[in-house]
């Protein structure tokens, strides 16, 4: 008899601090975030905080990989570089290098790869395009 897997509910809520900033909070964690992109000073923006939750996502792959498969990985890494796309809003030319330094054969860690950047929670929400349900609640004031 397989053990049923509890399924995990996620929870962040974001709200707007200034008209430059807005804070996201989960766990009692919060993390302030520009939502006016000119002053890099001001936070992440939004595309760049989907960066990170995708590199945060693949480490955790392969973190979490590497472990079932019994690999080490004695550090890891992920850079982004990607453009703006304007015409849709969008990124364009999004390329990544993931850097494992390891003492492991190359074709298991080409297998921890595959395997980091195509499987996770947030990886495959954003490869497959996320497809939220809205709505909108108002309060008049």
């Amino acid at each position: 008899m397989e053990a049923k897997q509890e399924i995990k509910k996620f929870s962040v809520s974001v709200k707007r601090i200034s008209p430059q900033q807005a804070v996201a909070e989960t766990h009692g964690q919060k993390v302030t975030l520009a939502i006016q992109g000119k002053d890099p000073n001001l936070g992440f923006t939004a595309p760049e905080t989907v960066l990170a939750a995708f590199g945060a996502c693949i480490l955790s792959n392969v973190t979490k990989g590497a472990m079932e498969m019994g690999l080490q990985v004695n550090d890891a890494s992920i850079e982004f570089d990607a453009m703006k796309r304007l015409e849709p809003l969008g990124y364009e030319d999004l390329q990544y290098t993931l850097t494992l330094h390891s003492p492991e054969p190359s074709e298991k860690l080409q297998a921890l790869y595959d395997r980091a950047t195509t499987d996770g929670t947030a990886t495959r929400a954003l490869l497959e395009g996320l497809k939220p349900q809205g709505k909108l609640n108002i309060h008049s004031t």
